[in-house]
């Protein structure tokens, strides 16, 4: 009860304390929302318009509205109806009649009320909207909302007197209430803010405190009474309502931040440091640990300002001679790393005192400390100079000296050495007079005074023999002088003579002398004096890498391939799982007469484990190139495109597998595949009109189009009229099938023959192919014809032919045929021999032929040659029938060329000579005299 009693007193002085101050307004205006209207119910005529204002039709209500009047004009609430229409519609003035109509005709009709106080409060007639206001709370005394909207018009009005009296007023009425509740601290906040801003800080701290009062848990009103105590300079208020927040929101961070503000204040960094370590452990801000650092600088410079080398440095400024000054600042400012400023301290005590060894000395430390070697070394020799006695100061100054004349060998300043050499020779102990000698040597070899440098180094063997390091340098200086053969055998003396644990220490120079013979030997070409050197290495250090390395690529310079063999396998055996040196035993084997093929597939079984191995793949390469080679030779053109389809994987751009490619598809009479992959190949300037005549060679049997035009004119020796036969050829070309339609016409004094002929030719496989005949005539030309060819391609340019025919001459004989075919390709010649037995009307006939053919650079630029003989003439005459001279001696010789005229276009031109008997008993003879011409046009 006594709390209840507290309470209520806390609160009447707080009502009365905020009442007599000046307050600011509660709410801004807002345009009072609509309400639901509850009327009388009459029906379904105020359902409907209720209906038809809720979906906001406004123009279909009034209509109802108007029709209804118009039975009824002093129905209170049609008017009310018509007067929020209006009112919606934004017409004030018509609202305000209608709804003071409604009132007039039903003084109890509340929604017509509230309708008015919107109108009242959107026409900013406060007054009346209070009045209406008023009569409503007659009516319902407990109605909060009006009250709350009472408080809003007179705050729309400018009257916040009236309006903080009547919030006050109906807080007492509704002390549950927590929205009124705000509202009053909202408007207490307002005042304090208000306070605070016309510098009355006492007041608004005194309304502060009974916010927090009211509200403990409210962040803002600490802030606000801390800030308010901190302008009035209360420092221990801010600071203990900072601890009061603090215990309601720990480790909130704005409070926080205002204790460190107001610790920073005091100068109390322990207290922040310690706070902000605090924060860091349990993972507060990441800014704290910004702040920590910033806060411990500034402890340090608070500590700083009494510090006692602080106060030495004042008496310094005034009196820079004053020695107990001096001491403490330098000492200090030394032991603080400030060496620059601890020079100047000491230059400036030495203007006023004077120079010592002392101040020298301490000189000299601090530039150690800095590591100025420059000057160190300036100093020292400057002491010397002045205290040559001292033999503290003579140890420092041949360290210098020494110091220095490291420098300027590792620079190569030898000029610049010698002179400090002679120095540390006069002043210097046993050790450092070695150590003179042997820079003085070292100056002597590197400036080429090799002459001297040896002096100095045999006076050193004669005085100590079994030094070994001294033949070492005496080999170095042959080297120099390119005496190899001496440099070399006192590292051969010595592998011979040191223990087998020495050996190690020797050989590394051994091997860098030989390797750089090998080397200089290898660039000049002087492969036989490289080898006799890398082969002497070898003597020494059987398993070395690199002579071994040597010795095989030498042996290949020199094609001693017997010898690159052993020491491959050598190296192999020593180093079994070296890539490289596998490759070599591959490359030595072959050259050695082992199967390309063998080989190839052993290198294959290489890239298979090593395939991003560089040096690998170049070996796969090259061992594909040679396989290949092997390949094109054999005619195994299929496998030859696998194979270096395999190696173009590796190097996709090397133009000559992609040649090799090239020649494997011509092989296999895929021209436009062949086309494609040997316009890779770049010809030298002698070989470019060939290459070009043979591209377009293949070119033109790429396509699958070809017309011919054939021409023969013939006529005998003894006779002057000449005979012809004129040919029209298409073909279609795919792939494997060749399909050719052809028409021979003959016109002779008997009349005129045309022949019909159909053939089919098929490439069954890489090796096998055919080809079939059919003919067809009336006159001249053999009434039927027909013949089957089948041809195999064999190793080593050898390829086969086999034929069998059949043809029904104009003359009514019957003749079969039997061919058997040989051709043989040497380079760019093709050399053919074909034997044909006949059997005409159980008479058997015989003809044998030759040919020579030879490409100038592509099949269709040619020259040929040709000959036969027989007791028959040979299938071409018969095929024509000029002749039919049977069971006599037939002999035939012939002549012509080829040549291809564009890319599309070829010619040909064929003389032959046939000189036939004509009657046995008195072997009378004839001669037929025959001229081909041939185009053909491809497309």
């Amino acid at each position: 009860m006594n709390l209840l009693q507290n309470k209520l007193k806390r609160r009447t002085i707080f009502y009365a304390l905020f009442t007599s101050l000046f307050v600011v307004n509660l709410y801004p205006h807002e345009l009072m929302a609509q309400q639901k209207l509850h009327i009388s119910d009459k029906g379904n005529v105020v359902k409907e318009i209720s209906a038809l204002f809720k979906k906001g039709d406004l123009e279909g209500a009034k209509q109802i509205i108007d029709r209804n009047l118009a039975k009824t004009p002093k129905d209170s609430d049609l008017r009310m109806f018509l007067g929020k229409y209006y009112m919606l519609r934004k017409h004030y003035d018509k609202a305000r009649y209608e709804l003071n109509k409604a009132v007039e005709y039903n003084p109890g009709n509340v929604d017509a009320k509230q309708l008015l106080v919107t109108v009242e409060t959107e026409t900013k007639r406060y007054s009346s909207a209070i009045c209406y206001v008023n009569e409503l709370l007659e009516v319902n005394p407990y109605w909060r909302g009006l009250w709350r909207k009472k408080i809003e018009l007179y705050r729309l009005q400018g009257n916040k007197v009236e309006a903080d009296r009547l919030l006050k007023r109906i807080s007492q009425i509704f002390p549950d209430d927590s929205e009124i509740q705000t509202d009053i601290v909202y408007q207490a906040e307002l005042s304090a803010n208000t306070l605070r801003k016309n510098g009355k800080i006492d007041d608004a701290i005194e309304i502060n405190k009974l916010l927090l009062q009211e509200r403990p848990n409210q962040l803002a009103t600490y802030l606000d009474l801390i800030n308010s105590y901190i302008k009035t300079g209360d420092y221990p208020a801010a600071l203990a309502t900072t601890e009061r927040g603090l215990n309601h929101f720990p480790n909130n961070g704005a409070l926080i931040d205002k204790k460190i503000s107001i610790l920073d204040h005091e100068n109390r960094y322990d207290e922040i440091l310690s706070l902000l370590q605090q924060q860091m452990k349990i993972g507060g801000s990441a800014s704290y640990t910004s702040k920590y650092n910033y806060f411990l600088v500034e402890a340090a410079r608070y500590a700083k300002a009494n510090d006692p080398a602080v106060l030495y440095g004042k008496i310094l400024a005034n009196d820079e001679g004053n020695e107990e000054a001096f001491q403490y600042v330098f000492n200090s400012t030394v032991a603080q790393q400030q060496y620059d400023e601890a020079l100047d301290i000491l230059h400036r005590f030495m203007t006023v005192r004077g120079n010592s060894k002392v101040l020298s000395l301490k000189e000299l430390d601090v530039y150690k400390l800095k590591g100025d070697k420059n000057k160190i070394n300036q100093i020292t020799k400057s002491l010397f100079q002045s205290y040559p006695t001292d033999s503290d100061i003579k140890a420092a100054y041949l360290n210098v000296l020494t110091g220095e004349i490291r420098d300027h060998m590792a620079s190569q300043e030898y000029k610049t050495a010698f002179p400090k050499l002679n120095e540390v020779l006069r002043h210097g102990d046993p050790e450092q007079q070695a150590f003179a000698l042997n820079g003085l040597y070292n100056a002597y070899f590197q400036t080429g005074q090799f002459s001297d440098a040896l002096i100095l180094l045999k006076e050193k063997i004669t005085q100590d023999p079994s030094n070994e390091d001294l033949y070492i340098k005496l080999a170095g200086i042959y080297e120099r002088q390119q005496q190899y053969e001496q440099a070399a055998e006192i590292y051969e003396q010595l592998l011979l003579k040191v223990a087998e644990e020495k050996k190690s220490n020797y050989l590394s120079g051994y091997h860098a002398l030989v390797q750089k013979i090998v080397k200089e030997a290898n660039e000049a070409g002087q492969y036989a004096l490289a080898f006799a050197w890398s082969e002497r290495w070898l003597k020494h250090d059987q398993e070395n890498k690199d002579a071994l390395m040597y010795a095989v690529n030498l042996s290949y310079q020199l094609k001693e391939y017997s010898k690159m063999l052993n020491y491959a396998r050598h190296a192999n055996k020593v180093y079994p799982n070296d890539i490289q040196f596998k490759l070599k035993l591959l490359t030595a084997n072959m050259l050695n007469g082992a199967a390309v093929k063998e080989m190839y597939l052993a290198v294959q079984q290489e890239i298979n484990v090593y395939p991003f191995n560089e040096q690998v793949q170049l070996s796969f390469v090259q061992f594909s190139k040679d396989y290949g080679q092997q390949l094109l030779k054999e005619r195994s053109n299929t496998e030859l495109i696998q194979v270096m389809n395999s190696a173009l994987v590796y190097q996709p751009a090397d133009k000559e597998m992609k040649y090799l490619k090239g020649l494997a598809y011509e092989n296999l009479h895929q021209f436009d595949s062949a086309y494609f992959y040997q316009r890779y190949y770049e010809p030298t300037y002698l070989e470019q009109e060939d290459f070009k005549a043979h591209l377009n060679y293949l070119n033109q049997r790429g396509l699958k189009n070809q017309v011919g035009l054939n021409h023969l004119r013939t006529r005998f020796g003894d006779m002057s009229n000449i005979q012809t036969i004129s040919t029209f050829e298409y073909s279609r070309l795919s792939s494997i099938d060749t399909y050719t339609a052809r028409f021979n016409y003959a016109g002779r004094e008997e009349g005129k023959g045309v022949q019909a002929q159909l053939e089919w030719g098929r490439s069954w496989s890489p090796k096998w192919s055919s080809r079939v005949d059919l003919a067809y005539s009336k006159m001249f030309f053999p009434k039927l014809a027909a013949q089957i060819a089948l041809s195999r391609t064999l190793e080593k340019e050898w390829e086969t032919e086999v034929a069998i025919g059949y043809r029904k001459l104009y003359t009514e004989e019957t003749m079969y045929n039997a061919t058997i075919g040989v051709t043989k390709e040497i380079n760019s010649f093709r050399l053919n021999a074909k034997y044909t037995q006949f059997l005409l009307d159980d008479i058997m006939l015989f003809n044998f032929g030759v040919q020579a053919r030879y490409a100038l650079n592509s099949p269709k630029n040619y020259i040929v040659g040709m000959a036969n003989v027989g007791n028959s003439p040979d299938i071409d005459i018969i095929n024509y029938q000029f002749v039919n001279s049977y069971s006599v001696l037939n002999a035939m010789v012939g002549a012509g060329a080829g040549r291809m005229i564009s890319k599309n276009l070829s010619i040909g031109v064929l003389g032959t000579w046939y000189n036939f008997e004509t009657n046995p008993s008195y072997s009378l003879y004839r001669n037929l005299y025959n001229l081909y011409l041939q185009v053909h046009v491809s497309f």
